[in-house]
């Protein structure tokens, strides 16, 4: 596999680009703020954090308004968009577009009651680009490259050692029985169904699959040890999401945007001349 290499610019169109196709995608999906109709319920099992969101009364003008939750999203999309086209460049548009990012998912995780995580990747990983230095922004490119690794390698703690699933041998079976009755119900005629009524009969192959993908998860814990693998590490969110996706019916797709950060970066100036390509040593 070729070795895939970014610069600061590079990284900021491929971020704030999938921030705005991530937008698009909840515009489609009634997710955005003013789609939410000016809800007044919200969870209150969350951290501080949530906490004081919801005591500063940004809640009351910007959720439970109309008119504040269409200008809510009119300066999500337009800050987005603003930091897209100038990758990333002027530090006070990408303040207010991370800012706006993370109040986003504050109030999201709030309404819809359920702490969901695809929504992470955006509401931290623009804060990088605030770094005024290159060697700042590859030191704040790197933490979030550990984030996205730990995110990964918890999951698989969580599954294999705190809960067991790893070790339960009806965990796959049991996962598209939960998720994907409802759809086998209502489309038993379909290609999709007569593949999961297969896994579903075939206990052992399911669990193996679902083995699989935790393992794959665990194998994200290499990156804290080594950057040579971090172009197959960039591969296993994809192809883990897409089964979870296709099996489970669960879209993670938007925690993607972290995979960027498996990328090396690389200045513009090294670019221009391969002799010397300064990277972050292994």
């Amino acid at each position: 596999m070729s070795r895939l290499t970014l610069n600061r610019e590079q990284a900021a169109r491929c971020v704030f680009g999938s921030a705005l196709i991530i937008i698009a995608y909840r515009w489609l999906t009634h997710s955005l703020v003013h789609q939410w109709q000016q809800p007044t319920l919200f969870e209150t099992d969350y951290d501080y954090t949530y906490w004081a969101y919801q005591c500063s009364r940004f809640a009351g003008f910007f959720v439970q308004n109309k008119a504040g939750a269409i200008l809510f999203d009119l300066l999500l999309l337009v800050s987005t968009a603003w930091c897209c086209a100038d990758k990333g460049r002027q530090r006070l548009p990408v303040l207010f577009c991370a800012i706006w990012w993370s109040l986003y998912g504050l109030g999201y995780n709030s309404y819809v009651c359920h702490h969901t995580d695809a929504i992470v990747g955006m509401m931290v990983l623009p804060y990088a680009f605030l770094a005024r230095s290159e060697k700042g922004f590859r030191l704040s490119w790197d933490l979030f490259r550990y984030f996205c690794l730990y995110l990964y390698t918890d999951a698989f703690v969580y599954k294999a050692f705190v809960n067991g699933n790893l070790f339960w041998l009806p965990a796959g079976v049991e996962l598209i029985k939960t998720n994907q009755s409802h759809y086998m119900l209502q489309n038993p005629g379909t290609a999709w169904s007569a593949i999961y009524r297969f896994f579903i009969t075939h206990e052992g192959l399911s669990y193996g699959c679902f083995a699989a993908a935790v393992l794959g998860q665990g194998c994200m814990a290499v990156g804290f040890f080594t950057r040579r693998f971090d172009r197959w590490l960039f591969l296993i969110p994809i192809l883990f999401h897409t089964v979870t996706f296709l099996f489970i019916d669960v879209n993670f797709y938007e925690l993607l945007v972290l995979n960027f950060t498996l990328l090396p970066i690389r200045d513009r100036a090294a670019l221009r001349d391969p002799v010397h390509l300064p990277v972050i040593p292994q």
